[in-house]
């Protein structure tokens, strides 16, 4: 070990349970030590092996004199008392323990009253350590000896309830020994007593799952027991170093308790299941949104461990019976605490909010194979929890709205993953159409800042989406009823760049995407009466881009009125004329282009050609 200072409790510990100074370290062992003190130890060493020995190879005599001689030293330990010898108190006392639990606890136990001589022992022990306060071997011994009588109990307890009140009643008196006693003992019996704790909450789990009546409860009811004395032990300085991590013992403790809880109520009932969910949810939310100081830190990490133990096992048990009133209830319930807890404690608003949504949403979806709503009127629902996360978002911290653009996101998702499964397309297409139309409406606002490129390429891509699946539902072969949808995506893309930004790269894309499949179309499908609406929209977008000074209209609505009146031509005119007129076509492009871009050869006069 090295030596360094243990990290602080995560609370600062009950009023006047502040830590104390320790001051300086304690010297080593070699310089505490004095010569009679190593001569004591060794006495006592040797007594001990003796009184060990003795009773395997003369039997009951034996025994005897093991007991008559821990008589002696117990005299011995109260002379020096009387003669204030503290080292020769403490090691004539260590020595008469040690031959009396010998003596008490050897031979047969059915010969030697059970567990009564170690009772009796522990309770002779108890009296010297009133008579006797300074020796720290008379409580001591008094606890093991109590140890030995509950191990010599076990053959003669039945198995199952009345064996685990006995277990469990060790570790509830070991762990009372822990928070009264001195510092080495109340570590030694904190030692001690984690076997006792361990069995003990095995057989109450144990029984609380399998038993019956008052029975179960009582079984479930003796575990939380010793779960709430063992957060108590938690708040006990003297043993601090053997308690690991801070939330370790509390995260133990609601695993023992909520597991006692959780098993009592694992029934085939159409109540406990729930019940036992609920209760997990009440727990967790209620103590992270009231828990305040030193009660947060040491019971929030119970609570929550409780409430998981609870609330897993019942929804895994409502999913495989398929159960599903019950669990979107459950859900329903999680999300509103959830909720309750975002609004009690700012530290925890991210969290809980996601978590609020989350448990929203899976119930929404869990609604449609219960049957209590249609593929429809989750997807609806779930849309309208995506509207709301977004109304919120602007309101709040950016640390929360973060993660309310996630679990918002999810909802939209989740929506229009419903409505694909169910095959309902019509549906999905207004969806689709409405969430575009949310999150366009959502980032026209000049406030949204960066947020609202990306939110008006999500909107675009959604309502282009949603015209492209009306096209697929409708199966037309009209080319319009796939171009103008994707036209319209890649106009709203650019949002509000449409009116300040420059023209090519936000009207460019837009305008060909409409115009040019339309254009190809007009000329390849003879007898159509496609050219005329062509030719309109051309003349249109060429006088009201030439009435707001844009470009791009003017230009592409020109380059689609001279391709469609070319590509006419074309078709109609016999093969040489129609190479005539693509040549002329041609002919005036380049050149119309060389005197706006003039090149070397284009801007110099004929009279200066060589």
């Amino acid at each position: 070990m090295t030596g360094a200072p243990l990290p602080p409790l995560p609370y600062a510990g009950p009023p006047g349970a502040a830590r104390v100074d320790p001051g300086p370290p304690l010297p080593s062992l070699p310089a505490r030590l004095r010569p009679p003190q190593v001569i004591l130890g060794v006495g006592v060493v040797l007594l001990v092996a003796t009184a060990l020995a003795g009773p395997s190879l003369a039997g009951g005599v034996a025994r005897i004199g093991v007991l008559l001689l821990a008589l002696v030293a117990a005299c011995a330990a109260a002379w020096a008392a009387r003669a204030r010898l503290r080292s020769t108190e403490e090691a004539c006392a260590a020595a008469a323990v040690a031959l009396a639990l010998t003596g008490a606890a050897g031979g047969e136990r059915t010969a030697d009253g059970g567990p009564l001589p170690a009772l009796g022992l522990a309770v002779l022990l108890l009296s010297l350590r009133v008579l006797l306060p300074r020796p720290l071997s008379w409580p001591l011994g008094a606890w093991l000896a109590l140890q030995v009588a509950a191990l010599r109990s076990l053959a003669l307890v039945p198995a199952g309830l009345p064996r685990t009140a006995l277990l469990l009643g060790v570790a509830l008196a070991g762990l009372a020994v822990t928070l009264t006693a001195r510092r080495p003992l109340a570590r030694v019996a904190l030692v001690t007593t984690a076997p006792w704790f361990v069995a003990g909450a095995a057989g109450g789990l144990v029984g609380a799952a399998t038993g019956a009546g008052d029975a179960r409860r009582v079984a479930a009811g003796l575990p939380v027991a010793a779960a709430a004395a063992l957060l108590l032990v938690r708040l006990e300085r003297a043993v601090e170093p053997l308690l690991g991590p801070p939330r370790l013992v509390p995260g133990v403790a609601g695993l023992v308790a909520g597991g006692a809880v959780g098993a009592a109520l694992s029934t085939d009932g159409p109540v406990p299941l729930p019940l036992a969910g609920w209760l997990g949810v009440l727990l967790a939310s209620v103590a992270a949104a009231t828990l305040t100081g030193w009660r947060r830190g040491l019971l929030l990490p119970a609570a929550t461990a409780a409430g998981l133990v609870l609330v897993v096992p019942a929804v895994a048990q409502l999913v495989a019976a398929a159960r599903w009133p019950s669990l979107i209830a459950l859900l329903v319930l999680l999300a509103l605490s959830a909720a309750g807890v975002a609004a009690a404690r700012r530290d925890e608003r991210a969290r809980a909010l996601a978590e609020a949504v989350g448990c929203l949403v899976a119930a929404a979806l869990l609604a449609v194979p219960a049957g209590l709503l249609s593929a429809g009127a989750a997807a609806a629902a779930l849309t309208g929890l995506f509207a709301g996360t977004l109304a919120a978002r602007p309101a709040l911290a950016a640390d929360v709205r973060g993660a309310t653009g996630t679990v918002g996101a999810v909802c939209a998702g989740a929506a229009l993953v419903v409505l694909a499964v169910s095959a309902a397309w019509g549906p999905l297409a207004a969806q689709l159409a409405v969430q575009g139309v949310l999150v366009c409406a959502w980032a026209a606002p000049a406030a949204r800042g960066g947020e609202a490129e990306a939110a008006w390429r999500t909107g675009a891509l959604e309502l282009g989406a949603a015209g492209w699946t009306l096209a697929a539902l409708t199966g037309t072969a009209v080319v319009e009823a796939w171009s103008l949808p994707a036209a319209a995506a890649l106009l709203v893309a650019a949002g509000p760049r449409l009116f300040d930004g420059p023209s090519w790269p936000v009207w460019g894309p837009g305008l060909v995407a409409a115009a040019a499949p339309s254009t190809v179309a007009a000329v390849v499908q003879p007898g159509a009466l496609r050219p005329l609406p062509v030719l309109v929209a051309a003349a249109a977008a060429m006088a009201l881009g030439a009435r707001a000074a844009v470009r791009a209209p003017l230009f592409v609505g020109a380059a689609t009125a001279v391709a469609l009146g070319v590509g006419l031509a074309v078709e109609a005119l016999p093969l040489p004329l129609a190479g005539v007129l693509v040549a002329g076509a041609g002919l005036l492009a380049l050149g119309a282009r060389r005197e706006l871009r003039p090149v070397a050869g284009f801007g110099a006069r004929l009279s200066e050609m060589r």
